[in-house]
């Protein structure tokens, strides 16, 4: 497993911890490196496009960014970051669906991040959860409940018959696959039919292969135990109610510094 400075990362089969302990150069490097990517899809954003360079893509960052709550503040870089990590730290995974929304600058209508493996076989659908503590108070518990926000939402919405989430999972995948790669058509018939069986009425979570994150913002000091995230894990796999599962959570103490970081780097130029 790759190493980034600032960063205390646990791996395992079907998990993956991070903490974040600071923004550190090599974390901004790694955000610098991947954002026009991340927020365009890979194959867009390797056309070199005008009207998606760095600078410019920062910009469209702070006007979305900027009008909306703290809550969905709070999810935009819980997703930028579950972006950063996946780009940096999981090879087996290319994202297929960028940051931003292609029609409008609301919240994405489906799911949050849609995954295939490298090597074109598997499609893996994403649900990110972020806040703060809970009531509770304990890093182990909130991270544990974000854990199953995730699934409980990922398994309602892949049981429902809602051909709107799998008809965007197809447009954004269709541009963020690089003509180049020879599972592109494969991903998108995967797709299609899964929006065929949401169309019948013949939608089931037991389908799909499902990746659910955790982002607790959270005093650094007092880290979840990765021990939580395995146990949780193991879990929900025991509900048999997806094909396959994989866990990522991670912790930091604030989103605003991800934030911040983006301003400055617009303001630099």
């Amino acid at each position: 497993m790759k190493t980034i400075k600032g960063l205390i990362i646990n791996s395992g089969a079907d998990y993956l911890t991070c903490h974040v302990q600071s923004l550190t150069d090599d974390f901004k490097s790694c955000i610098r490196n991947h954002l026009q990517n991340i927020c365009h899809g890979t194959a867009l954003a390797e056309r070199g496009l005008s009207g998606q360079t760095y600078q410019r893509t920062l910009k469209a960052f702070r006007s979305r960014y900027i009008p909306k709550t703290d809550n969905i503040k709070k999810g935009m870089i819980g997703e930028l970051l579950t972006h950063v990590v996946i780009f940096e730290l999981l090879d087996n995974f290319d994202v297929v669906s960028p940051f931003f929304n292609m029609e409008e600058k609301s919240q994405r209508k489906g799911f949050d991040l849609i995954l295939v493996e490298a090597n074109g076989e598997n499609v893996w659908i994403t649900e990110v959860k972020s806040g703060a503590l809970n009531q509770s108070g304990c890093p182990d518990n909130s991270t544990s409940s974000f854990l199953k926000i995730a699934k409980n939402d990922l398994n309602r919405r892949l049981n429902e018959s809602e051909m709107t989430f799998w008809q965007n999972a197809i447009n954004s995948t269709n541009n963020s696959i690089l003509d180049c790669r020879d599972y592109k058509d494969v991903i998108i018939k995967i797709l299609d039919d899964e929006l065929v069986a949401a169309a019948d009425e013949r939608a089931h979570s037991k389908d799909n292969n499902v990746i659910l994150v955790s982002i607790l913002y959270s005093e650094i000091s007092n880290p979840f135990n990765t021990n939580i995230v395995i146990e949780t894990c193991s879990k929900i796999k025991e509900e048999s109610i997806f094909n396959k599962v994989f866990t990522l959570s991670i912790q930091k103490s604030t989103y605003e510094k991800v934030a911040h970081f983006l301003f400055e780097e617009e303001l630099d130029g």
